[in-house]
């Protein structure tokens, strides 16, 4: 067995490697005192680099971030949203579990079992985001149209 020897590399000197701080670069705020390169993306930039669940998920909030409701009542609504998404996989789930003839039946009893507890406990929490929306909306005495406009976003 022949061994090839690799010569062994000399470690970098990192502080080589640091940019010079150049005076109207630090005012900008683009390099940092410690020559650390900062990066500040435009409110565009931020949009595109989501990922496409967030994109999803911001266009399918686009309703509720348009409205005129206040930002407790909006983030409610969204959470209530993203529960009732949850519980709509879980139950998709469940039909998987209970149409699908791998493994034995212990093993599928106890899958059942697992995402039955885990749709309990998101029903739960559901339950727990209308009780809070309904409180908040009372606490801040929410008009006719604004309590409409989020019985209207419900049911999207």
């Amino acid at each position: 067995m022949h061994r090839q020897t690799m010569p062994v590399a000399e470690p970098l000197n990192a502080s080589a490697m640091t940019p010079p701080v150049v005076p109207e670069q630090e005012e900008s705020g683009s390099i940092d005192s410690s020559g650390r390169i900062k990066v500040h993306l435009s409110p565009m930039g931020k949009d595109l680099s989501l990922t496409s669940q967030q994109a999803q998920k911001k266009g399918r909030d686009k309703d509720i971030d348009d409205s005129s409701l206040p930002d407790g009542v909006k983030d409610i609504l969204k959470r209530i949203r993203d529960l009732k998404e949850q519980i709509q996989q879980k139950l998709m789930e469940l039909q998987r579990i209970q149409a699908s003839d791998k493994g034995s039946e212990a093993e599928k009893k106890q899958e059942l079992e697992r995402v039955q507890g885990e749709l309990t406990s998101l029903n739960g929490a559901l339950s727990s985001a209308h009780a809070m929306l309904n409180k908040v909306m009372d606490d801040i005495e929410l008009d006719g149209d604004s309590r409409m406009e989020v019985a209207d976003l419900l049911m999207k």
